[in-house]
């Protein structure tokens, strides 16, 4: 009788071995752009980070980034943060002029837009505006969150949404500009 916990793993081939080292190899490399960098960073592809000077990123342990993503940190004060166990998908980008921090085990896809600004100064608004994504918050494709939002633990973001206000904690939100959908969502990789 077959281990039942043996059975669900799937069999890697000595392609998907090459492929992780190679990405580790790549995250080994990344790490010079990087102020703080946790074990077993993995890269696939190239990945843009454009700072200023005095501006920090900070990636936790295990964090997978994928090709064409951008760190864009556009002041001397800018930090962006990323928890262990995240994965950025391909061509999102993070604009950060304060204070970007996306927590542990969140699942961000593709062309995503994360920032902590409006690029440009409004008469009588504040420019920028801390952006807090919590642990374990899956963001759909093509989102845009903008400046100042904090996004609840267990949060779902759906794929096309412009989130413009908080979102609780385990809530599915969608839409333009999002809106609760459903509460007490739950979520695995």
């Amino acid at each position: 009788m077959k281990n039942s916990v043996a059975t669900n793993k799937r069999k890697r081939s000595v392609k998907d071995y090459a492929k992780y080292g190679y990405r580790l190899a790549l995250g080994l490399l990344f790490r010079r752009k990087v102020d703080r960098c946790g074990r077993l960073l993995r890269v696939a592809g190239g990945v843009t980070v454009s700072k200023a000077r005095n501006a920090k990123l900070i990636i936790g342990d295990n964090v997978l980034l994928f090709r064409n993503t951008g760190f864009y940190l556009d002041s001397s004060e800018a930090v962006i943060e990323i928890g262990d166990h995240t994965f950025i998908n391909r061509r999102t980008e993070i604009i950060c002029k304060k204070h970007v921090k996306i927590g542990s085990h969140c699942a961000i896809s593709w062309d995503v837009a994360i920032m902590d600004t409006d690029t440009h100064r409004i008469e009588g608004m504040s420019e920028t505006k801390p952006t807090v994504i919590g642990d374990r918050v899956w963001i759909g494709s093509k989102a845009t969150i903008l400046k100042g939002v904090t996004i609840g633990e267990g949060a779902v973001v759906a794929a096309g949404s412009l989130v413009s206000k908080d979102v609780a904690p385990y809530a599915l939100v969608a839409g333009v500009p999002a809106k609760p959908i459903r509460e007490n969502v739950s979520w695995e990789i």
